[in-house]
């Protein structure tokens, strides 16, 4: 069946452009499947069309640097292959998916990541920074909205804290940029994302 042109193009136009308010069909605790209404020009005019995403809370991970070395801490994570991964300190910018609601489909205000960048640097790390800025956004796909913002954090100090989240963290050290390159190479750190924005910090920044 032809689909219906609603409009053409206009000459500035992206090729797929929102078209109305994204509507969760089913909702967990994790997060839901959410149907985004969209205009896509296939060659004859704009065609309302509609895609379907599982959307979840975005995470921070912060890259702490301290005289060329970089944070990592030893965890437990069942979603591994190995039973311990070393990662970079983060966590949730948003701790429910009943919060994050009134993101969807909209950009997070950049203080809101840095504040929880601060928070899970401090608990998971502990360690606090002078300075936190946000370096990139790292998109898990086009069928699932899981989005990953990495921090750089400066002019750090250690500073005392409690965490118990239910993570097992067992260690905490600092790596030399060829450590950290040789763990990613080996699957030590196990997080695909970050093994990227890693490798993309060192080469820029060695």
């Amino acid at each position: 069946m032809e689909q219906m042109i609603i409009r053409q193009r206009g000459e500035n136009e992206r090729k797929m452009i929102p078209n109305g308010e994204p509507k969760i069909l089913t909702e967990g605790k994790l997060g839901a499947i959410v149907q985004f209404p969209m205009l896509v020009d296939s060659g004859k005019g704009y065609e309302a069309k509609m895609f379907e995403r599982f959307v979840r809370p975005p995470g921070t991970r912060i890259i702490a640097i301290k005289n060329n070395s970089i944070f990592l801490q030893k965890e437990h994570r069942l979603e591994t292959s190995n039973e311990f991964d070393w990662r970079l300190p983060g966590g949730k910018v948003i701790d429910s998916f009943e919060e994050y609601k009134q993101y969807i489909g909209k950009e997070i205000p950049k203080e809101v990541i840095i504040e929880a960048g601060k928070k899970e640097l401090r608990e998971e790390g502990k360690l606090e920074a002078e300075t936190l800025t946000l370096l990139k956004k790292s998109s898990c796909g086009a069928s699932v909205e899981w989005d990953l913002y990495y921090l750089l954090a400066e002019n750090t100090k250690s500073v005392e804290h409690n965490h118990d989240e239910g993570e097992e963290i067992v260690d905490g050290k600092w790596f030399a940029f060829d450590e950290i390159e040789k763990m990613c190479e080996t699957g030590e750190i196990g997080e695909d994302r970050t093994v990227a924005a890693l490798y993309q910090y060192i080469k820029k920044n060695s």
